[in-house]
């Protein structure tokens, strides 16, 4: 092969290469449709296992999705099974579908964030969650999104 087919061909190949890049970079930024059907207002039960048990309920708001991505506010007042004392968490939510059926999120409550993880079956979301505060501390427990009847 000669030096100018060879260089004809890094050539080619350089262009092709390019164009792949640009057009990634093209891809829109814009909200996708939504595959979760996930919007709206979903009733929260649950109950914190671990460092305190407490029943935990509220309100969750799927605001916004796109794609297999949401985003939204968790408001909840959890009362303590023991002392009967009750409080107030409110905080902002996202997260997305991670496998079949499944979705992940993340609730910004107090200054501990909750991922919860839960299986979708119709218009109810079962699963549990973990926290983990600044200090170290950790808070775990189930939960049961129910979707409000329209």
């Amino acid at each position: 092969m000669t030096a100018a087919r060879r260089q004809r061909k890094v050539a080619v190949l350089l262009t092709l290469s390019g164009c792949a890049l640009l057009s990634a970079c093209l891809k829109s930024t814009e909200p996708q449709p939504s595959l979760l059907q996930l919007n709206g207002s979903w009733n929260y039960t649950g109950v914190q296992t671990s460092p305190v048990r407490e029943t935990i309920t509220g309100m969750l708001t799927i605001s916004r999705e796109s794609g297999t991505s949401f985003q939204g506010r968790l408001d909840l007042v959890g009362v303590n099974s023991q002392t009967g004392q009750s409080r107030v968490l409110g905080g902002l939510v996202s997260g997305s579908e991670s496998g079949t059926d499944v979705i992940d999120f993340d609730a910004d409550l107090e200054a501990t964030p909750r991922r919860h993880v839960g299986q979708i079956v119709a218009d109810t979301v079962t699963g549990t969650w973990v926290g983990a505060s600044a200090d170290g501390s950790m808070s775990s427990g189930t939960f049961r999104v129910e979707r409000e009847t329209r």
